[in-house]
């Protein structure tokens, strides 16, 4: 059974500052793209609030998606997520012989 093993790259916009970053999944692209606008930005960061004494508060489960999401919101400047061209793994050669499909017999 060929496995296609598939790279997914996102570009994120914010204000006039532009990111790109690749993951195994969309999310994972998005996550890490994220991650790295929240490490480089120039944007000034905001004010942290104490936390809620909320017995459900897990600190721990924000995702940098979730994180860049709501200083965009804070902005007031949406965060833009595009998907750019899948780019398949360096190692991986495509297999263009389809022959088989065809010879099936149902």
């Amino acid at each position: 059974m060929l496995q296609i093993n598939q790279m997914f790259s996102v570009q994120l916009s914010l204000g006039e500052q532009t990111w790109e970053s690749e993951g195994s999944s969309i999310k994972k692209a998005q996550q890490a793209v994220a991650n790295k606008a929240l490490a480089e930005s120039t944007l000034p960061k905001p004010v942290q609030k104490p936390p809620k004494s909320n017995v459900n508060n897990n600190p721990g489960s924000i995702t940098p998606t979730v994180e860049l999401n709501g200083l965009a919101m804070k902005r007031g400047e949406p965060a833009i997520y595009r998907p750019l061209d899948p780019k398949p793994f360096p190692n991986y050669r495509a297999n263009y012989n389809f022959r088989g499909m065809y010879n099936q017999s149902g």
